[in-house]
């Protein structure tokens, strides 16, 4: 286990299945009641060294996001796959939401308090801590979304 000495998080090997199944059994309902269906492929790398109360949290975030974005009538359809791109893990996620206007939001998309659609339970809290779980850690986050269409965010991990 590698201690990150700037903030004193805990880095460890982590099982991207069994942190994704924790965190789907704690929304179970929340998936059941979307009748969301996710996509899960793991087959790039199943492992990656992160803290492991971060790793759910973001799987938390963009899973609930992803529902409660979703499109009126429409079942979610959520992606979640590893990739490595010239040596570098990567998490990509993809849904087939309301997306957003990239041209509008680009610079806010993980402030602290933003919104970009008038859901109820909307806090503006949730891409704020999925950008500051991933930096603080080294890494990168990418997001591309079209009205409409969906949203994609891809997760670059440091180790």
């Amino acid at each position: 286990m590698v201690e990150n000495e700037n903030i004193n998080t805990q880095i460890e090997e982590i099982n991207l299945n069994e942190s994704l199944a924790e965190v789907l059994v704690s929304i179970n309902s929340l998936v059941r009641d979307s009748k969301a269906v996710i996509h899960v492929d793991f087959s790039d790398f199943e492992n990656v060294s992160f803290n492991k109360a971060y790793i759910k949290s973001i799987f938390l975030n963009l899973l609930t996001n992803s529902i409660k974005y979703a499109k009126p009538d429409h079942a979610p359809v959520i992606t979640i796959q590893s990739r490595k791109v010239n040596g570098v893990k990567q998490l990509i996620f993809s849904d087939n939401g309301l997306g957003f206007d990239m041209d509008k939001v680009k610079d806010k998309i993980f402030g602290l308090y933003e919104k970009f659609h008038s859901n109820i339970d909307s806090n503006g809290i949730g891409l704020y801590l999925v950008y500051n779980h991933i930096t603080s850690l080294g890494g990168r986050i990418a997001v591309e979304s079209k009205i409409n269409e969906g949203t994609t965010f891809t997760i670059s991990f440091k180790y």
